[in-house]
């Protein structure tokens, strides 16, 4: 009879192990999406400032390069996309958990922006374009002139 208990112990044992095991990889899996969806959103927010400083710098010069805007077009698409196939995958409580973060942290940066005073451009961040030597924004992701990518 003591036997039996022990081999009924060790199954349980092995039981509470695997029951321990899966609930940890689930929760990193959890954690691992939200982490994603957060970079995601971040670079989707970087790529649209990037998208709109181009349209207006281009607006401002009186130039049009439709190939370039397009580009950035397409870099956000690309983003959204990948925002979306994360959001297939998690459950309907981690996006809530996630965009509840979002709404936080889109707030936080809306209280830097009013901080704020003058616009990046104007600080004198810039770079020069390898491919034909125009001043072109500091985070840029193509030169506004050429369409080279920076």
């Amino acid at each position: 009879m003591f036997e039996l208990d022990i081999e009924m112990l060790k199954e349980q044992g092995l039981q509470l192990v695997d029951t321990a095991k899966k609930t940890a990889q689930d929760l990193a899996d959890k954690g691992k999406n939200q982490l994603d969806l957060m970079n995601q959103q971040a670079r989707l927010s970087r790529a649209q400032r990037q998208l709109g400083a181009l349209v207006y710098s281009l607006h401002k010069a009186g130039e049009e390069n439709q190939p370039l805007v397009d580009k950035y077009i397409e870099a956000v698409a690309e983003v959204e996309k990948a925002i979306e196939e994360i959001k297939t995958n998690m459950s309907p409580e981690e996006y809530m958990a996630a965009e509840a973060e979002a709404a936080a942290e889109d707030a936080a940066a809306e209280d830097e922006e009013e901080i704020e005073e003058e616009p990046v451009q104007l600080r004198g961040e810039t770079k020069i374009c390898p491919v034909c030597k125009a001043e072109v924004d500091g985070d840029a992701l193509f030169c506004n002139h050429c369409g080279a990518q920076l």
